[in-house]
Formats: structure tokens, sequence, C-alpha cells
């Protein structure tokens, strides 16, 4: 059996799919419209799962979906640990990724670049 993909990487695609759906279905809050689950990270022993999300908002109305996600917390780990069948369901924490926020600052950096190089060409 190949071991690259092990139990804790299926159970964290499965979470990030699970919660995502009770994220967009179930939970009522307004502030958490534009989020999107990106992925889990669950420890060994699967007691914790880190559940990173990425939004578009900024300041202000990112730290109102911090404090959201926060509320709800409980209220997912309920609803998911009911459509998974595991010993225990993982305690949820949520991360705010910054991955993307990451790329769309090099994107543009890289296009600043691309548009000095042209004015230079010129």
């Amino acid at each position: 059996m190949d071991n690259s993909y092990q139990r804790t990487d299926r159970i964290a695609d499965v979470l990030r799919r699970e919660i995502a759906d009770v994220l967009s279905r179930e939970v009522k809050d307004p502030r958490l419209q534009f989020v999107t689950i990106t992925h889990v990270r669950v420890t060994r022993d699967l007691r914790n799962a880190r559940v990173f999300f990425s939004t578009l908002k900024e300041g202000e109305e990112l730290e109102a979906i911090r404090q959201g996600l926060k509320k709800a917390s409980g209220f997912v780990q309920r609803k998911v640990g009911s459509r998974i069948h595991m010993r225990y369901t993982p305690h949820i924490t949520f991360e705010h990724d910054e991955l993307f926020e990451h790329g769309s600052r090099m994107d543009r950096i890289l296009k600043d670049v691309e548009e000095e190089l042209e004015k230079d060409e010129e």
C-alpha cells in the first residue's frame, strides 16, 4: 500500500468538504458568506484539526469573519461529527490562510515589474 497518502490526509480531505458544506448550508451567520475552506491539517492522533480559510475581506471585516468562525466552531464540530463516523470528532480551530494574499501580492509586483520593463523598452 502507498504510504504517501496517509490516513490523516484522507480524513483532512473529508473534513474540508464537510466543514465547507456545513458553513455554506447550515451556518446562518452573514459574516461567513464569503469564506472558502482551503485546506485542513489534522494531528496524528486525530484529536485536533486546523482549518484554513481564505476570504477577499480585509481589516475589520476579516476580524469579524474570524470572530464568526470562532463562534460557529462548536456548531460546525457537532454537525461534522454527526456526518462522519469516527471515535472522536477533532477539535476544530480556524486559521486565516494568507497564501492567496501572498500570491496576489507577488502577482501585482510581477505586473509592476513587467510594466516598468515595457516602459524601458520604449
